[in-house]
């Protein structure tokens, strides 16, 4: 699917449009909407005084989203993404929830402005691996907060749409560059011969190599960080339950695959799927601070399971398991947040020690969020979590 058809959501109809348009708007908010806002008081508190940015919209039949002067270019589109994730994500004025739903809305804006121009891959690519490490970070900083400030599977969604727009344009990208040097061997007459498996190999290496040395020369012209290798480790922890990220894993480049950050993603997946829950938490100590990001959101469902797995495992009426092995086997903060983990999902507790019965343990406990989850280091300076790099770490 190509990247300009993935978020329907975000723009209705208007994927359908097989026409480029170029914006015109050279601010963040068009001068329509600006005098619009002003005039009814619409002004969000992060915009007071200062710049506003263009809010979504939603499409309909009466509202033309086409229109060029409304539209900003990728220039634009890559200065507002950098205001608002290095600027605005900054602000303590207003509560963290507040500053994620108005970024949120923003950053959507942009999305929906990229897919109605039907922006190359190369420049969505740039727009769209900030906003996935927003949503990633967010998802970590805000998962102890109540639905009614903080919606997780609406943050979920716009990752995996994010996501799968910059896997798309991986995608996209590397089809050209094949195109181009089978292109090329053409003319030299190579094509004659027969190429060997490792002969393809090379090739998609050399590609790959290219793709990253094409991001280091994105990254000139941005503040904000290019890195596939993070994107396709994310890909795969956001959907430890699912096969698909696996699959496209081995039909990466091998030079690819081999990087330590996505290797270490493949293995924790794959240990996920066998059940062996407590390699995957020993796994976990070896991860960036983003993959640690999205691992640390799973987790709760990981130790759910774990913990079911323990009941069938420890079966007895007699015996107990101490709750200091259950912690370290699971990455519990506490001693305290063990027994309340079990106790919810409705094994009993004598002392520090655990009886576990599968007959005991109710499987239809909502999964527990612990709260205060182990950072594994500092990620309070937010300009870190949006420059970083997996070679750097």
């Amino acid at each position: 699917m190509a990247h300009s058809e993935c978020a329907f959501s975000d723009t209705g109809d208007i994927t359908t449009n097989k026409e480029a348009i170029q914006g015109l708007c050279l601010s963040m908010c068009p001068q329509e909407e600006v005098d619009m806002r002003v005039r009814e008081s619409m002004v969000h508190a992060l915009e007071a005084g200062g710049r506003l940015v263009k809010r979504y919209g939603r499409s309909a039949a009466d509202r033309d989203m086409a229109r060029p002067r409304l539209l900003r270019p990728f220039p634009t589109l890559r200065d507002t993404v950098e205001y608002l994730l290095l600027e605005v994500t900054f602000r303590t004025d207003v509560p963290l929830a507040v500053v994620y739903d108005f970024v949120n809305d923003r950053l959507r804006a942009v999305r929906q402005d990229m897919i109605i121009q039907r922006l190359p891959p190369r420049e969505c690519q740039v727009l769209l691996e900030p906003m996935v490490r927003f949503y990633v970070y967010f998802g970590y900083r805000l998962c102890e907060h109540p639905m009614r400030v903080y919606d997780p599977v609406l943050n979920k969604k716009y990752l995996l749409e994010c996501l799968q727009l910059i896997l798309n344009c991986y995608d996209e990208i590397y089809d050209e560059e094949l195109a181009a040097d089978v292109s090329e061997l053409g003319n030299h007459g190579s094509l004659d011969k027969k190429v060997t498996n490792e002969e393809v190999d090379q090739l998609a290496a050399t590609i790959c190599g290219l793709e990253l040395k094409d991001q280091s020369k994105t990254s000139e012209y941005t503040k904000l960080s290019c890195d596939r290798v993070l994107m396709e480790s994310l890909y795969i922890l956001c959907n430890l339950e699912d096969t698909n990220p696996l699959m496209r894993y081995h039909q990466l480049p091998k030079d690819l695959r081999s990087h330590r950050t996505l290797a270490l993603a493949y293995e924790v997946a794959v240990e996920n799927m066998r059940g062996n829950y407590v390699a995957v938490v020993k796994l976990s100590t070896k991860m960036c601070p983003l993959t640690f990001c999205a691992y640390s959101t799973y987790l709760p469902v990981l130790q759910k399971k774990a913990l079911l797995v323990l009941s069938h495992a420890y079966n007895s009426t007699q015996l107990s398991v101490p709750c200091q092995a259950v912690r370290k086997w699971l990455s519990y903060n506490s001693d305290a947040d063990v027994l309340e983990a079990v106790k919810h999902y409705g094994l009993k507790v004598t002392g520090d020690s655990i009886h576990f019965r599968k007959a005991d343990f109710n499987k239809e406990a909502v999964v527990l969020i612990k709260k205060n989850l182990k950072k594994k280091m500092d990620l309070s300076i937010v300009r870190d979590v949006f420059s970083y790099e997996t070679t750097s770490v």
